[in-house]
């Protein structure tokens, strides 16, 4: 992960369980009612940004699941 072409370390979280309530037809399930779930992986706080454009970078795998993304990112300037 990369803010601005400098990195930025992600936190692990390992496994948890979690409780999720599906609606009918969702795309994890496909079906209605609450199941139980493992909530993980990698979270990563950015600091505060300063105004103008900035750039963020994802990219990793692990075994078959893949990610590779790149965002915009736009901070108005404060009005305070």
């Amino acid at each position: 992960m990369a803010l601005d072409g400098e990195p930025v370390k992600p936190e692990t979280y390992e496994g948890d369980s979690i409780t999720v309530e599906g609606v009918q037809d969702n795309q994890v399930t496909g079906e209605e009612g609450r199941f139980t779930a493992i909530g993980c992986g990698l979270w990563a706080q950015l600091p505060p940004l300063a105004p103008g454009a900035h750039s963020l970078r994802i990219h990793g795998q692990s075994g078959d699941l893949s990610v590779d993304v790149d965002y915009v990112l736009t901070v108005g300037a404060s009005s305070a």
